[in-house]
């Protein structure tokens, strides 16, 4: 018997729009560099503030991938301003991130499937989850829910960002299961990839659903139970 499911984010329910990454950190960048100024910081001209923050953000990706543990990327642009010379409080620093996030959730769009595919799936009595790989802190992909009104099918919501680790480790599907009370052997997982999402769930023993939009399921393993070309399919499966 199906008592939850629980979801990746991006190219699951909502994609990411990164065809154009350089531009995507211009933009954000701009809401914060103000923010900073008006905070009676000094922050290098602009071009140069994001230049600055580059190598760090590089460096956590490629950290990231050696240790198979989730970026740091916000601790480590906190720490590069203030190597800048930029004595931000936590707090400071929150409220500068926060400026970045009307830019940020720009590049999100929600499938138009979501909101009420997850309206029938809680109708039907499942509960539902997230467990999602991001480098983006938490309230930033919370304000992509809510704008899209996705946010409340969704009590629970495990972020590698917060945890520290990443799909496919146990640990970041096991924090969900337990917050939401069901066991792996009665919960769906659904996401797009078969390394992270697929082989993470089945491990624990969870029931598997693919996602692949255009018909074709890639190759690796393990197979997913299921593979479905849209949202609404999940439907048939309760």
């Amino acid at each position: 018997m199906i008592e939850a499911m629980l979801f990746d984010v991006g190219d699951t329910f909502v994609h990411f729009e990164t065809s154009n990454l350089k531009k995507f950190l211009e933009l954000a960048a701009t809401p914060a560099w103000e923010r900073l100024r008006e905070l009676g910081m000094n922050p290098p001209p602009f071009r140069s503030y994001v230049r600055s923050l580059k190598l760090p953000a590089i460096y956590e990706v490629i950290w990231s991938r050696i240790c198979r543990r989730e970026a740091r990327l916000m601790p480590a642009l906190l720490s590069k301003h203030r190597r800048m010379g930029m004595d931000l409080s936590e707090e400071q620093w929150a409220e500068v991130l926060s400026r970045c996030v009307p830019i940020v959730r720009q590049y999100f769009e929600a499938d138009e499937e979501a909101v009420s595919v997850m309206q029938k799936l809680h109708a039907k009595g499942i509960k539902m989850g997230i467990v999602s790989n991001t480098m983006f802190p938490a309230f930033a992909i919370d304000d992509v829910l809510e704008h899209d009104g996705l946010l409340e099918w969704f009590p629970v919501r495990i972020y590698s960002s917060d945890v520290g680790y990443m799909k496919p480790h146990p640990k970041i599907f096991e924090a969900a299961l337990d917050q939401l009370g069901v066991r792996a052997d009665r919960t769906v997982f659904v996401g797009d990839r078969i390394d992270k999402d697929v082989k993470g769930a089945s491990r624990l023993g969870m029931t598997t659903v693919l996602i692949t939009r255009n018909g074709a399921t890639p190759g690796g393993k393990p197979r997913p139970d299921h593979a479905i070309n849209r949202l609404s399919e999940l439907l048939s499966l309760v």
